[in-house]
């Protein structure tokens, strides 16, 4: 053999040792592999992935006749969530559709991280799960959430109503309270202020642009939404609307005040995103609110429960999203299915970015 040809071949030689030994070349053989083997499997990272899987029958009392509606959803498989995507504000993306926020602990494993509670989110399809925070780690549970009409803010009422808030733009968190309060709390319709209730029957605002905590002369609720200059609060016992400014009532709307205590009392109660529509029921009647109408129906069968409300109320959900229940409430349709296959949730999922396509909840509805 020739000198030439045996340098050739030399270098030919250390160049595949080169690549051998190149990590970026070792994860790409290894993530072929792992497709290889596992070709149902979408993979997010080295140790997560997702799998497509059908819907299931959903039983959903006796309450209301639904059709039951079959198609694939992803299923998340978790085990590491900082390799998972962070939502980000700049990617529009993610905000085609409605999106769920929800407290969840992805992992039982004794690794601190993993097993603590994080914030997370997903479209209202379940598709384009995102790691909202893992700011909440230390928080044995999440009590409350809730996101500011921008998108930007998230704020939460951890163990005894301790509540900070967390900004995506900047990955600040800011503790807006320390001590046991209620859980209360509601968003201005300019994103800029944090109502919450501070004290039993005393309420503040926290100012996102000062940091300032003053307090305020009216009562907040969860229950309830800032929207074209009003503030409408689905109360335990009916609906008002306030002016946002004068704090003027300009509307009530009562439930039947003929009914006992525990038969007007709404244990569940939810709002649409522009405050046109609530719900409220308990265990013998169902409430609907025509808030533009100042009209309220009661029914005593044939209802779904509403713990999450969407715009114009076509669509309606529960708020545990381990298992995501998602009611059609113009055409009467179901899907529900498994979105994770371990972790633990903390608290109730709830709904933002609610006017997204039209406040659809899946692409090509009408």
């Amino acid at each position: 053999m020739s000198t030439l040809k045996k340098i050739l071949l030399l270098a030919l030689f250390s160049i595949t040792l080169m690549g051998c030994n190149d990590p970026e070349s070792a994860a790409a053989e290894a993530a072929q592999l792992r497709a290889e083997q596992h070709p149902e499997r979408t993979y997010v990272g080295e140790h997560n992935y997702y799998i497509m899987e059908s819907s299931e029958h959903a039983a959903f009392g006796r309450k209301k006749e639904l059709k039951v509606m079959y198609q694939d959803f992803p299923r998340y498989f978790v085990e590491k969530a900082k390799e998972w995507p962070k939502e980000d504000l700049n990617d529009a993306s993610s905000y085609d559709l409605p999106r769920f926020q929800f407290a969840w602990a992805n992992s039982s494993s004794e690794d601190e991280y993993e097993s603590g509670l994080k914030i997370w989110s997903m479209k209202t399809d379940g598709t384009d799960l995102r790691l909202v925070t893992d700011a909440t780690i230390d928080l044995t549970e999440v009590r409350n959430l809730t996101r500011s009409p921008n998108n930007r803010y998230v704020a939460w009422a951890g163990s005894g109503g301790h509540k900070s808030v967390y900004d995506l733009k900047t990955g600040k968190v800011t503790v807006v309270q320390k001590t046991t309060s209620p859980l209360d709390m509601l968003w201005s319709e300019d994103s800029r202020y944090l109502y919450h209730e501070r004290y039993r029957n005393r309420y503040s605002r926290w100012d996102s642009e000062t940091g300032e905590i003053s307090e305020i002369d009216f009562d907040i609720e969860t229950s309830a939404i800032s929207y074209g200059g009003n503030r409408i609060v689905v109360y335990p016992f009916g609906v008002t609307v306030f002016d946002s400014i004068t704090n003027e009532k300009k509307l009530l709307i009562d439930v039947d005040e003929t009914l006992p205590f525990k038969e007007a009392r709404m244990t569940i109660r939810s709002i649409d995103p522009t405050g046109r529509y609530a719900w409220g029921s308990n265990p013998s009647f169902g409430f609907f609110f025509d808030i533009e109408k100042g009209t309220v129906k009661q029914m005593v069968d044939d209802f779904v429960p509403a713990q999450i409300l969407g715009k114009d109320a076509h669509y309606s959900a529960l708020s545990k999203m381990t298992y995501v229940t998602i009611v059609d409430r113009v055409e009467d349709k179901v899907w529900s299915w498994r979105a994770f296959s371990h972790g633990a949730m903390s608290g109730e999922g709830i709904l933002y970015n609610g006017l997204a396509n039209d406040g659809l909840w899946f692409k090509g509805s009408k």
